[in-house]
């Protein structure tokens, strides 16, 4: 990356950022409405951007659609839904060539702005102003059938259901696609007043990542988006909890293979130095092939399938998931609670420390390896009220002291744990 990215207000709670990647052909444009995650609308928001996607006034279906992004070499429209701390966000992009490499000298840029305005603001709405029935409810079966996919992926269930549990009072526990039970009732009503309410009080965030000049983007986006009447939902921000009561929840499903989910509280580090001794702890701790946890649960002990822990960095938790058979599960829980003491009292050697920092920094380096890493590097800096680049953050990683590593070990509170073990066959 040449320059550290810009980023403008250009309408009331709307903000462009270019983030300007050289060794690209393509140029990425990806528009984020950021709202509060509210366990009343969570599901209905989540349902807006698949919607959307599927036409606009200008392409008002998908066949016409595609032959624009066919024409625009083989452009990509793409719609997800993310989550970061207490935020729900709705996502909406277009990945086309830089204009150097139109053939016609398409000005590929600011058709891509375009058409993401166009399907942001414009959707295909049927006679009464709310999304076409059929649309309405191909889309939301397939949110069903995607809310529904995390019981067949019991890893992510099983991680789903220990965080729901760790923040049951908090709206961190809100579940980024929504609710099964609340998807079912919906009304394509429902679905359209959610997408006005979104585009009326959304915070926006338009990122363009890539090559190309994003001028002739920013101009289309603050003209197309500047003049929409907008009342933003203003900041909302609930701080995590640094500790809270012990919880834990005991399920039983026909699986072969257990899973145990250990979720600690270590607060919320305050600074980017602290932040950063959280991270190596963490990564030290369960973040890689050479860590504690899988070095010592796993491989000697053989107590584990897998064994990996991840900090979550806006809420100060750190996460433990494994793979675990019923018979041991008690054991397995001891241990990984006991190799968290070891890292606490500095039971880790320089060369793990130094390999751990290789590891990080590597990682951090590849952050910029494709538009949408490095859009999403910049997106939660955005989100932390800090724009410094991986490189920056590297430096900080590597001026972590094995003192504040044990520290930051010596913080972490169980919080809560999940245990998911197979049913006991009975004999006939």
């Amino acid at each position: 990356m040449e320059d550290r990215p810009v980023r403008r207000r250009i309408g009331e709670g709307i903000y462009f950022t270019a983030v300007r990647e050289p060794k690209f052909k393509s140029n990425r444009m990806t528009a984020v409405l950021i709202a509060p995650l509210e366990r009343t609308k969570a599901t209905v928001r989540a349902l807006v951007p698949f919607l959307l996607r599927k036409g606009c006034g200008a392409y008002p279906d998908f066949t016409a659609l595609n032959a624009k992004l066919a024409s625009m070499y083989g452009a990509i429209l793409d719609a997800d839904v993310t989550k970061y701390a207490d935020l729900q966000m709705i996502h909406l992009s277009v990945q086309a060539a830089d204009d150097k490499f139109s053939i016609a000298g398409e000005p590929l840029c600011r058709e891509s702005a375009e058409l993401l305005c166009s399907v942001l603001t414009d959707p295909v709405l049927d006679k009464y102003g709310h999304f076409p029935e059929q649309d309405f409810r191909v889309e939301r079966n397939y949110l069903i059938d995607t809310i529904e996919s995390e019981l067949n992926e019991k890893r992510a269930y099983a991680i789903g259901k220990c965080t729901e549990i760790l923040f049951r009072d908090e709206p961190f526990g809100i579940k980024r696609y929504g609710y099964k039970e609340d998807a079912e009732k919906l009304t394509a009503e429902e679905a359209t007043a959610a997408w006005r309410e979104l585009l009326k009080g959304a915070r926006m965030e338009i990122l363009f990542t890539g090559p190309g000049d994003p001028d002739d983007a920013e101009q289309v986006f603050a003209e197309r988006l500047g003049g929409l009447v907008r009342e933003p939902f203003g900041e909302h921000s609930t701080p995590p909890k640094p500790y809270s009561d012990y919880v834990e929840l005991d399920e039983k499903m026909d699986v072969v293979q257990g899973k145990l989910v250990m979720a600690y509280r270590i607060g919320a580090p305050e600074g980017e130095t602290e932040r950063a001794a959280a991270r190596m702890m963490t990564a030290l701790y369960g973040g890689t092939p050479f860590s504690k946890l899988f070095m010592n649960v796993r491989e000697k002990m053989s107590l584990c399938y897998y064994c990996t822990a991840r900090y979550d960095r806006p809420t100060g938790v750190v996460l433990v998931d494994s793979g675990v058979e019923t018979a041991n599960m008690k054991r397995a829980e001891e241990e990984i609670g006991n190799q968290l003491s070891a890292v606490a009292e500095g039971g880790f050697t320089g060369e793990e420390q130094k390999n751990t920092l290789l590891l990080a920094v590597n990682s951090l380096q590849s952050v910029e390896d494709s538009l949408d890493g490095a859009e999403g590097w910049y997106l939660t800096r955005i989100l932390d009220g800090d724009m410094r680049t991986p490189a920056e953050d590297a430096e900080t990683i590597g001026a972590v002291t094995a003192a504040q590593i044990a520290e930051m070990a010596g913080r972490a509170k169980l919080a809560a744990v999940y245990r998911l073990t197979g049913e006991e066959k009975t004999d006939a």
